[in-house]
């Protein structure tokens, strides 16, 4: 990874050059659009707004012309430039200017409630929309291969899945944010990543708001909609997060073993539904931090 910062850092044209190929070849594997978000991430970070703008114009340009040549279109690499990098330049900016990551995912938190709010003005229903399309697509392909489907099991993902796509784009952004970071902590300041990282913190007051949500979603569920689902999955991403820097720091002031972390986050990706317990634990772990301070309590600080 150092080696690939390094490279990223030498110029413009080789920044422009690992956005690109890393983003033309996530059509194949999808994880590798977030190193080409992160290339554009550290640029900005390094060297500012200005420099960002080239290299994400730049890299576009060229992933568009690549991707058109290969696939007879550019739309791959035009959507990954509205739904990634921009997102990624705008929180890199704010990371630079703050230093604070639990602003930054503040920030991100926010973009993500704007993107809710946005789709359901721009769409009547988006669970309807949802419910048509796994029934055009998702529900043939698992007929043909005799998987009864039942219409609650549909009317249930449809219900879930705006929200679940807009917090895993989310976490997307995010971690490409973070990666950048963790880039330039490597050439410019080595172990300042894991230090900010467990600080992370979101102020309390967002807590605050997060927990009348948690409290008023059930209650008023007709009134809310799927919005109000939706706005659930979103906070649970959002703590996560802090949740994963509250284990990060526990588990460098205990000095234990790195094999733990490496553990958490197999699970973490691989393991279905233990994963979503752990997903549940970690985000209740973080909103209680923001509270009471588990890291200052346990020394983890």
């Amino acid at each position: 990874m150092r080696a690939i910062a390094g490279f990223i850092m030498r110029g413009r044209s080789q920044a422009v050059m690992v956005a690109a190929v890393f983003t033309v070849l996530s059509v194949i594997l999808a994880p590798l659009s977030y190193l080409g978000a992160a290339a554009i991430g550290l640029v900005t970070l390094r060297h500012g707004p200005r420099e960002g703008v080239l290299v994400m114009a730049g890299a576009g340009f060229a992933a568009g012309i690549l991707t058109w040549l290969l696939l007879g279109s550019p739309m791959p690499a035009l959507v990954l430039m509205l739904l990634l990098w921009l997102p990624v330049w705008l929180l890199s900016l704010l990371l630079k200017a703050t230093a604070s990551q639990g602003a930054t995912l503040a920030a991100a938190g926010l973009l993500g409630v704007l993107v809710l709010l946005g789709t359901h003005a721009a769409f009547a229903s988006p669970e309807a929309w949802w419910r048509e399309l796994l029934e055009q697509t998702l529900v043939p392909m698992l007929e043909q291969s005799e998987i009864t489907v039942q219409p609650e099991a549909v009317a249930g993902a449809a219900r879930l899945m705006t929200g679940l796509v807009v917090a895993l784009t989310l976490l997307g952004v995010l971690l490409s944010v973070l990666l950048g970071r963790w880039w330039q902590a490597l050439l410019y300041n080595p172990g300042g990543f894991g230090k900010e990282f467990r600080a992370l913190r979101l102020d309390r007051r967002i807590a605050v708001g997060t927990l009348v949500v948690l409290v008023v979603v059930p209650m008023a569920r007709d009134a809310f909609g799927s919005l109000g689902i939706e706005l659930v999955t979103l906070a649970v991403a959002v703590y996560t997060v802090q949740g994963l820097a509250v284990v990060h720091a526990i588990v460098a002031s205990r000095g234990a073993s790195v094999v733990w972390l490496v553990v958490l986050y197999v699970v973490l990706l691989l393991f279905v539904p233990v994963n979503i317990y752990l997903v549940l634990a970690l985000a209740a772990g973080g909103l209680v931090d923001a509270f009471v301070d588990v890291r200052a309590r346990l020394g983890a600080a």
